[in-house]
């Protein structure tokens, strides 16, 4: 576990809270993140933040985590929730971001500069085993992790573990549910089968996350589910093409699709998403979170 200092507005390094390292080497990772962690994911990302934020605002207004408060973001990526939690809880509270991607947590020091964002801890470590003292947290939160990893029940474990008695976890992911383009597409349906196929969670986790919750132990779980729709030239409208990129070698080791057969997908279903009359229903996104007894 390696941790980062903490920044501040003027591009200079704040007076560091350090977290103590648990360990003196990084545990063995749980999974790999299989979208990369180039400045186009960065993009991407932070596309993202930008598109959940209201959920997100919302789900902490929702907790009521306020001023003071010890809030964690894991798998925060870029910038995750970073810059929310730290604006809720002020200059009295902690804010801490865990990533195991370090080239993440240097865009996460870029991001928070840039929105003049100080007092966050930045620490290098596994979902699943941070190394970081149990009952340190008013809330934990994860958003579009749990679908990334092979083992979700073992990254809400470590959460709970985080979590104070009477504190909160939250957990936001998606399930390709409701994931389509309309009018229907033949190669939508080729593509995230095969897609899904190669992904390296479960792309149908979201509607378990209350029963996972509750599997962990928590209650008063409360659940909210969000949908969007994508029009021609907004970027998430052809993601699915992206994603077929990003996993094209998995794909054809799969053997599900040839190379031509997927070269073919891709490029009839950009044409047909290109149509300005084509629109996409997103994955849906749900939102849920229990309390820690």
């Amino acid at each position: 576990m390696t941790t980062l200092p903490a920044v501040d507005p003027g591009m200079s390094e704040a007076p560091a809270r350090s977290v103590t390292p648990a360990r003196s080497s990084a545990p063995e990772r749980s999974g790999d993140y299989s979208l990369g962690a180039d400045d186009s994911e960065r993009a991407r990302l932070l596309a993202q933040c930008a598109m959940h934020r209201g959920e997100a605002a919302s789900l902490l207004d929702r907790i009521g985590l306020g001023a003071g408060g010890h809030a964690l973001d894991l798998g925060c990526g870029p910038l995750g929730v970073l810059d929310l939690l730290a604006d809720r809880v002020g200059p009295t509270g902690r804010v801490v971001g865990i990533d195991r991607e370090q080239r993440f947590l240097a865009m996460a020091v870029r991001s928070l500069r840039e929105r003049g964002v100080d007092r966050v801890e930045l620490v290098d470590a596994d979902a699943t085993d941070t190394g970081l003292p149990g009952g340190a947290f008013d809330l934990v939160h994860e958003r579009l992790v749990l679908v990334n990893v092979p083992r979700p029940e073992a990254v809400i474990a470590e959460m709970v573990r985080l979590t104070r008695p009477g504190g909160w976890v939250a957990v936001q992911d998606v399930d390709w549910l409701t994931w389509t383009c309309v009018p229907a597409h033949p190669d939508w349906a080729r593509l995230t089968a095969a897609v899904g196929a190669a992904w390296s969670g479960d792309v149908h986790l979201g509607r378990s996350l209350p029963a996972l919750l509750r599997a962990a132990g928590l209650l008063d779980v409360q659940l909210q589910a969000h949908i969007r729709v994508h029009r021609p030239g907004e970027p998430y409208h052809r993601l699915l093409l992206r994603f077929a990129e990003i996993h094209r070698e998995r794909i054809l080791e799969g053997g599900a699709l040839s190379a031509a057969e997927l070269d073919g997908c891709v490029e009839r279903l950009g044409a047909h998403l290109d149509h300005p009359d084509t629109f996409t229903l997103y994955a849906t996104f749900f939102q849920a979170w229990g309390r820690r007894p």
